[in-house]
């Protein structure tokens, strides 16, 4: 008999004990309802470009593809249409006249001296792209695809030669 009423006290402890409600898998299940805190919004930094900085273009006029292939040795290019620039090769040093819709450089330690540029791809390493002036007021989007190339606004008259790397 005493074992009978150890065993039924045994398995009562044992019934209570697995149904507290906040042990186990019960709490678990309820963390997933709580309310956890909403991080504070940083505020994003936008850098002011200065008027003086700044070139109108008008946008909507596109001209046609100027290319320079790798074994071409033009060195100035004027972007008189809103133009779009690929330069194909290795160490060519450019100078670009006016305002580029985009420059693809294709090619590494390339160093392009210009106005401004709307966009900047880079297909290469080690290429220098420096210019004077942002276009409408913004930063060229960048697109870097390779490693240790950098774009830099230095004033005019910096970029009347491109330096050799």
């Amino acid at each position: 008999m005493k074992n009978l009423i150890l065993f039924s006290v045994l398995a009562s402890a044992a019934f209570i004990i697995g149904c507290d409600p906040q042990s186990g898998i019960a709490s678990r299940s309820v963390e997933k309802y709580t309310t956890t805190p909403t991080p504070a919004k940083t505020p994003e930094v936008v850098e002011q470009i200065d008027l003086a900085d700044s070139i109108a273009v008008e946008a909507t006029q596109e001209g046609p593809r100027i290319s320079i292939p790798p074994a071409d040795e033009k060195k100035v290019v004027d972007c008189k249409n809103y133009n779009e620039v690929r330069i194909n090769g290795d160490g060519k040093t450019v100078n670009i006249k006016g305002v580029c819709r985009q420059l693809m450089i294709n090619g590494d330690r390339n160093r392009i001296a210009g106005v401004a540029f709307t966009s900047i791809v880079f297909n290469g390493s080690e290429n220098v792209v420096e210019h004077t002036k942002y276009a409408n007021g913004k930063k060229a989007t960048l697109t870097d695809n390779g490693p240790a190339n950098t774009v830099t606004k230095i004033e005019a008259a910096e970029t009347s030669k491109a330096k050799k790397p």
